[in-house]
């Protein structure tokens, strides 16, 4: 049997131990502006910047830049003319300008930014769920315990790192270090025994195979 729920089928005392109120307002500098709860009515916020930041495609624009600017991709594009036009001599030249480079932009453009590409899907889906947890559970942002948390887990990870670069730092003194020859010590310090004696040791080191 189905029955329609109504606004005045609930009472505020239910709904504050049961149900978690949040009212969305999208905004153009903002994807979403939310309150939540009844009693608290704590603002989230979460800013285009953000957003991008999330889904990762701001580093992937920097790492793209640099590398159009490596291969001079960015100043066959920059040369590329405006295509909606109704002047014929324009979009010829603009056809045979694509003409041109295609082979430079095929090149660049090829299937190793299909990898690019597949990690920028699952950055908004994983931007998704960021926001539905910002809504629902509060994330370090807004989370004063979340955020001491991930300060100990930096600092934790900064530590572990610089003890990391210290420890190949003194490998590599260790290995720079040069090491006596112990034959040649061992000579020095016998030089005042008689010639005999010397030539004696020599031949046996060489027939034992020491190092010399």
């Amino acid at each position: 049997m189905n029955s329609d729920l109504l606004l005045d089928d609930f009472d505020l005392e239910e709904i504050n131990a049961d149900y978690l109120p949040i009212a969305i307002d999208p905004g153009r500098k903002s994807v979403f502006t939310a309150v939540t709860g009844s009693d608290s009515r704590e603002v989230k916020r979460c800013s285009i910047k953000e957003y991008y930041h999330l889904t990762g495609s701001i580093k992937y624009s920097v790492k793209l830049q640099r590398l159009e600017d490596q291969h001079n991709i960015t100043d066959i594009e920059s040369r590329i003319s405006f295509n909606k036009t109704s002047s014929l001599a324009q979009y010829r030249a603009y056809t045979a300008y694509i003409f041109i480079s295609l082979d430079a932009l095929f090149n660049f453009y090829d299937h190793h930014t299909s990898r690019d590409r597949f990690f920028l899907y699952q950055g908004r889906q994983r931007a998704l769920e960021s926001l539905i947890n910002m809504l629902l559970h509060g994330t370090s942002k807004y989370n004063r315990r979340k955020r001491n948390k991930k300060k100990k887990r930096d600092k934790k990870r900064k530590k572990k790192n610089k003890n990391k670069s210290k420890g190949k730092m003194k490998l590599q003194k260790m290995k720079n270090v040069v090491r006596p020859n112990k034959f040649e010590e061992f000579k020095s310090k016998i030089s005042g025994v008689c010639l005999w004696c010397r030539n004696v040791w020599e031949r046996f080191g060489a027939f034992e195979g020491l190092e010399m």
